[in-house]
């Protein structure tokens, strides 16, 4: 198939009615750009008519395409499901609940001209309870940035335009597009930048955000490091240190020095978790988390 200039991807999960509405403002906003582009929508196993309605439209528009998963796996494997049959030049992902706006894509795209690799929307005013949306994003967007010295504000935001390498042939774990891409594809701070943009309301369904999200962060934060700069690398080096934590955790237990038998224990699950989470990105990508059903 002939590569185009732009791929706009979402993933949807019963959004039954959220799906007509938000392929016309795509539709509009892309035609504007007067350049070949082509609209992937990825169906993640919904029980409702979502599916019916994406080959409803794709059998009315040849640049509309559709990804119908075998079983549901989540945003994270569901987007990059679509982003594997994408074939444009420059990938622009938006969430499939209706609340990023299309109209944006051309200052986004405007601002990725620029020489930037990555450019994301932040939503300055967020839509959505104080508690279960908004402080959970401020939060964990501050830790993102703390750690990944990338000024991302808005992390969750799932309008973001993408030059075509960042993404190709790039899978990583459950969760990891959602809460910290760009980061975890490796986008320098130079090479990323903001559009504001308005956050508007669902037409149809629920969030299933909310306070646990912080959680999840702080969980995966730590690894970002270690898993961007190559986890192969890094997991020698963690089966090592975890290695020797358990024999100098027993050598010192023996010896009966027990504070410094539970330091050296600390060190050694620590290590274990590291390894855990390395060898998880090292399986996302080489047998990515789903499987297509049908694309057309």
């Amino acid at each position: 198939m002939q590569p185009l200039e732009y791929s706009v991807v979402a993933p949807m999960h019963n959004e039954e009615g959220n799906i007509q509405a938000l392929y016309l403002d795509i539709k509009r906003a892309m035609e504007q750009l007067k350049q070949p582009y082509e609209i992937v929508f990825v169906n993640d196993a919904s029980l409702d008519t979502t599916l019916p309605k994406m080959k409803e439209i794709q059998s009315g528009d040849p640049n509309f395409h559709f990804v119908d998963l075998e079983y549901n796996v989540g945003e994270n494997w569901a987007l990059l499901a679509g982003i594997s049959k994408a074939r444009g030049n420059i990938i622009i992902t938006i969430d499939g609940d209706y609340q990023n706006d299309p109209a944006y894509i051309p200052q986004l795209l405007e601002e990725l001209s620029k020489g930037y690799r990555v450019v994301s929307g932040r939503r300055r005013t967020r839509v959505g309870s104080f508690w279960s949306r908004r402080l959970p994003s401020w939060i964990a967007n501050g830790l993102i940035r703390l750690v990944s010295r990338v000024s991302v504000h808005d992390c969750g935001c799932g309008l973001k335009a993408y030059r075509r390498e960042v993404l190709e042939g790039k899978f990583v774990p459950k969760g990891f597009m959602n809460r910290f891409s760009p980061v975890a594809l490796g986008v320098t701070g130079q090479e990323f930048s903001e559009v504001e943009i308005v956050d508007r309301p669902r037409k149809s369904g629920d969030s299933h955000y909310g306070l646990s999200r912080v959680f999840l962060v702080l969980r995966d934060l730590w690894l970002l490091p270690f898993a961007i700069r190559g986890p192969e690398r890094w997991l020698s080096k963690f089966r090592a240190i975890q290695t020797l934590g358990f024999v100098t955790t027993l050598s010192f237990a023996l010896s009966g020095r027990w504070v410094l038998s539970g330091t050296t224990l600390g060190f050694a699950i620590i290590a274990c978790s590291n390894v855990a989470g390395l060898k998880q990105f090292i399986k996302a990508q080489v047998n990515p988390n789903f499987r297509i059903r049908e694309y057309r």
